[in-house]
């Protein structure tokens, strides 16, 4: 199935809401980077985050980054969307696996992966300067980490669920996430209704497995009650947009010495892309 987000408001537009599954998204990191079962899992997370996210962007030129800066032996993550949801993504050690995890207790796995440290989110709107809010790991679990920067950085009231469901020989089933934040003027009946409709909701990759569709997950359970406006939907797609000019404008970056010694040693300079993994080889002619 295509994977898709949906977006929406609710209650006279007293509440905004973004939800989506985003499995083959997924799917396509954890082949591209041969994720671990548990960076997978954790990966996965982040990328239903940015997506979600991205989705509010409003700006063509608009670029959401979302990293970490933490212990954990896998190392940094990063994940970067545009306002059209193609989203990227990397984990240093993206092989390891920190040892025997039950996918059943969820958030102590987001711990083991990434230690403690901080997150990083950057919104480059296309303006002069890019807007960015950091916030520390405290909660150890993804979704609870990013909820906390909304209050801590954007003063925004944000329920974030996010997910990815693995089946018994640890391959990514399902994945996916919502969003929902209230906005300003909103009142007490809206804030009750949806509090009922969060705190009664189960998890939400398990719904997705049942086949729910998006709009149904919204309209029937999270704002069940409340008048709900869907006003479209993404289709969002892992995608690099490195090149050889792009990559050979990297290679540039590198001292002049360490590029004819490479020349001399290999016969040619190579560029690895962290995002999508292509390697760029550059001979002597790409630098006259």
């Amino acid at each position: 199935m295509t994977d898709r987000i949906v977006r929406g408001t609710a209650a006279n537009s007293e509440v905004r809401f973004f939800l989506t599954d985003c499995t083959e998204t997924v799917k396509k990191a954890a082949k591209i980077h041969n994720l671990s079962v548990s960076n997978s899992y954790v990966l996965g997370k982040f990328i239903c985050a940015g997506l979600l996210m991205s989705a509010d962007l409003k700006s063509d030129k608009g670029v959401i980054t979302i990293s970490t800066d933490a212990d954990g032996h896998s190392g940094r993550l990063v994940v970067t969307a545009n306002s059209r949801s193609q989203i990227k993504a990397y984990i240093s050690n993206p092989e390891h696996e920190p040892g025997e995890l039950s996918f059943s207790t969820g958030d102590p796995i987001d711990r083991a992966v990434l230690g403690n440290g901080t997150i990083t989110v950057i919104k480059d709107m296309g303006l002069k300067t890019p807007y960015s809010g950091q916030v520390e790991m405290k909660f150890g679990s993804v979704a609870k980490d990013i909820t906390y920067y909304f209050v801590v950085s954007e003063q925004v009231p944000t329920s974030i669920s996010l997910g990815v469901l693995m089946d018994d020989s640890g391959k990514i089933r399902k994945a996916g996430g919502f969003l929902i934040q209230l906005m300003p003027g909103h009142s007490d009946e809206t804030v009750e209704k949806l509090e009922n409709n969060i705190l009664s909701f189960p998890n939400f990759t398990d719904i997705l497995d049942m086949d729910y569709d998006l709009e149904s997950i919204a309209e029937k359970m999270l704002l069940k009650g409340i008048d709900v406006l869907i006003h479209g939907e993404i289709v969002p797609e892992y995608r690099c947009a490195c090149g050889r000019k792009k990559m050979r404008n990297a290679a540039l970056m590198l001292r002049e010495k360490e590029i004819k010694e490479m020349l001399e040693k290999e016969g040619f300079v190579e560029v690895h892309c962290h995002f999508c993994n292509r390697k760029y080889k550059f001979t002597e002619k790409d630098f006259i």
